[in-house]
């Protein structure tokens, strides 16, 4: 959470309730299809699951700095 988020408290209350069991049981049941974080509650069982997936391997040292610099400032993120 940044120290210059304008809605803190609100964005603290969402992510105690979306990491919590009754958050990811919406999560699970619902069709938005996110990765269970909660060690409790079971992904969708439509989902590969995520130890099966061929995620890339990046070398952050081979990355462009510049690049990444300007799309993180593009972002907001710097």
């Amino acid at each position: 959470m940044l120290k210059s988020a304008k809605n803190a408290a609100a964005a603290q209350a969402f992510l105690k309730f979306i990491t919590g069991k009754k958050g990811q049981e919406v999560l699970q049941k619902g069709t938005s299809f996110e990765y269970a974080v909660a060690s409790d509650v079971p992904s969708n069982d439509k989902l590969v699951p995520i130890k099966e997936l061929q995620a890339p391997t990046v070398d952050p040292a081979k990355l462009n700095s510049q690049k990444v610099s300007e799309l993180m400032t593009k972002a907001g993120l710097l």
